[in-house]
């Protein structure tokens, strides 16, 4: 299955919705600073949309903390992204915490 036809399947919106959820409840891990690679689909399942990369496909392998997953590419981007913008919405958050913290 390629790319266009995983989209209209679930929905690039619907993608970065449970993306963030699952990186707000800590269910999947931020990919920030990871090592990843790319290669032919090897017919292992998306760690996002659960669904089978496929050897047409672009498939993303992530290394973290000795687990590797695997994303389709598209995935992979939303995760990168999602990433991003959870960190910056935690950032803020995290220096109030550290202020709090310091003046008790």
């Amino acid at each position: 299955m390629d790319q266009p036809i995983l989209r209209l399947l679930i929905g690039e919106n619907e993608l970065k919705r449970q993306i963030h959820a699952q990186l707000s409840e800590g269910r999947l891990g931020s990919i920030l600073g990871r090592v990843s690679k790319s290669q032919r689909g090897t017919g292992r399942p998306c760690v996002i949309c659960r669904r089978t990369i496929q050897p047409a496909e672009v498939e993303r392998e992530v290394e973290s903390a000795s687990v590797c997953v695997h994303a389709h590419e598209l995935c992979y981007r939303l995760w990168r992204e999602e990433s991003v913008a959870c960190r910056a919405i935690a950032g803020p958050q995290r220096g109030r915490e550290r202020a709090r913290r310091s003046s008790l």
